[in-house]
C-alpha cells in the first residue's frame, strides 16, 4: 500500500515499480479550483477506477495517479477517453491524462511528481453561498441527466405546442407547431429538478438540442408540415445540425422554423448573425423567442432576416378597459402580424393581444373564433 506522493517516489526510486501508471490532471476542468466541485469529479473517477482495483495516489490539488500493477489498465483508459470526449462535446475543458509504462517511464513519472507535488498545500475550504452550493451539486445532477438522455427514447419526451393564425374571417388556422422536450417529463424521469438550476440547464441544453435534432432526423414526416424547434445559436453552427439540414429537401427546409432565444446568456451579435446566415443559406425560417414588451429597442436583432418574433406575455398588465401596453415602435415596424403571443393566460389577455394587432398565438387548444 502506497502512502501518498512520498511513497510513490520511493517506489519509483527503488527500481521496483511495474505495471501502468495513469496520471489524471483536473486543472483544466471548469470550476476545478473550487474544492467541492473538484471532489465530485474525483468521486466520479474513483467510481470508474474501483472496478479495476488500482492503487490511487492524490498528488497536489488537481492530480491523481492510478497505478495498475496486476490488472490491465486499458479498460480504465478507455473510460477516461470517453469522459474526455463527453467534456469536449459540452465545450468544457476536459480532464487531461498521461500514461506511463513502468519501469521504463519511471524517470518521466518521477519528474512529473516532483513538479506537481509542491503544489499540494492545505487550505481551508472557502465559505460558499447557498447558490454556489446548489451550482456545485449540479455536477452530480448533470451526470444523471446525461445518463438518462443517453438511453432515452426522446420521442416519448417530445411535446408539440401549436401556433395559430387568425384569418380575416376570424377563424384560426395552424401556422406551425413547436417541438420541444417536455422538461417536466424529463425531470420526473430523472427525479431531479432542472428548470430551477440555471447552471445545470445551461449545461444540458446543448445535449437536448442534439437529441431533438436527431428526433427530427428519425421522424422526417414531421417536416411534411411546418414545425419549429428551439436551438442555441451554437447548436445551429454545430456539425449535428449541419448534417441534419444537408439531407433535407427544399420543401422540408422551408417547413423548418428555428427559434433562437433572446435571453440566452451566451448570445452575441456575431454569434446570432452567423446562426441566422447559416439558416438563411439552407432556406430555413427564423424566429427569435422570449422577447417581452420591456425590449424597447431591437438591439442587434437582424430584423430583415427574421420571419417571426415570439413575445412572452405572461402576466401582461391590462388597464381598466382591458387594453395592453402598446408594442414598442420597432415591433410595430417589424409587423404585428408576424409576432407570436406566447400562451395568453386568459380570454381577456388574448383579446388584448388581438387589440395590439397580433394575429399569431401559441397555445395548446385552438382559440375559439
Amino acid at each position: 500500500m502506497l502512502t501518498g506522493t512520498a511513497g510513490l517516489l520511493r517506489l519509483l526510486g527503488g527500481g521496483d515499480s511495474r505495471g501502468t501508471a495513469v496520471v489524471v490532471d483536473l486543472a483544466e476542468v471548469p470550476y476545478a479550483e473550487n474544492p467541492l466541485f473538484r471532489q465530485s469529479i474525483v468521486r466520479l473517477l474513483d467510481n470508474f477506477a474501483a472496478q479495476f482495483q488500482p492503487e490511487v495516489v492524490d498528488v497536489g490539488r488537481f492530480t491523481q495517479i492510478f497505478l495498475f500493477e496486476d490488472t490491465n489498465a486499458h479498460p480504465f483508459i478507455s473510460k477516461l477517453r470517453a469522459v474526455a470526449a463527453e467534456f469536449a462535446d459540452q465545450h468544457m475543458g476536459a480532464p487531461r491524462f498521461s500514461i506511463h509504462h513502468l519501469p521504463n517511464d519511471a524517470g518521466r513519472l518521477t519528474a512529473l511528481l516532483k513538479r506537481v507535488a509542491p503544489a499540494a498545500v492545505k487550505e481551508a475550504p472557502p465559505t460558499l453561498s447557498a447558490a454556489e452550493q446548489q451550482q456545485l451539486a449540479g455536477v452530480h445532477k448533470l451526470a444523471v441527466y446525461e445518463q438518462v438522455l443517453a438511453g432515452a427514447d426522446v420521442s416519448a419526451l417530445v411535446r408539440e405546442s401549436p401556433v395559430w393564425r387568425r384569418g380575416q374571417n376570424g377563424r384560426w388556422a395552424l401556422e406551425f407547431a413547436e417541438v420541444t422536450v417536455a422538461l417536466d417529463h424529463l425531470e420526473r424521469a430523472v427525479g431531479t429538478p432542472l428548470r430551477r438550476d440555471p447552471w445545470l440547464l445551461q449545461q444540458i441544453t446543448p445535449v437536448l438540442d442534439r437529441r431533438v435534432i436527431r428526433h427530427f432526423q428519425h421522424e422526417p414526416s414531421r417536416l411534411a408540415t411546418p414545425h419549429s424547434l428551439n436551438l442555441q445559436w451554437r447548436s445551429v453552427l454545430g456539425p449535428v445540425f449541419l448534417e441534419f439540414v444537408r439531407d433535407l429537401t427544399y420543401d422540408q427546409r422551408r417547413n423548418l422554423v428555428v427559434e433562437i432565444s433572446a435571453i440566452d446568456a451566451d448570445l452575441t451579435a456575431d454569434g446570432l448573425a452567423d446562426a441566422v446566415d447559416t439558416l438563411r443559406l439552407w432556406d430555413c425560417r427564423v424566429a427569435i423567442d422570449h422577447l417581452s414588451l420591456r425590449h424597447s429597442e431591437s438591439g442587434y436583432l437582424p430584423l430583415p432576416a427574421l420571419d417571426y418574433l415570439k413575445l412572452d406575455i405572461g402576466g401582461l398588465p391590462l388597464d381598466a378597459d382591458g387594453a395592453a401596453p402598446p408594442l414598442p415602435h420597432w415591433m410595430v415596424e417589424f409587423g404585428a402580424d408576424r409576432i407570436v403571443a406566447i400562451h395568453p393566460r386568459s380570454n381577456e389577455a388574448l383579446r388584448a393581444c388581438l387589440g395590439l394587432g397580433l394575429l399569431l398565438v401559441e397555445q395548446r387548444e385552438k382559440p375559439v373564433p
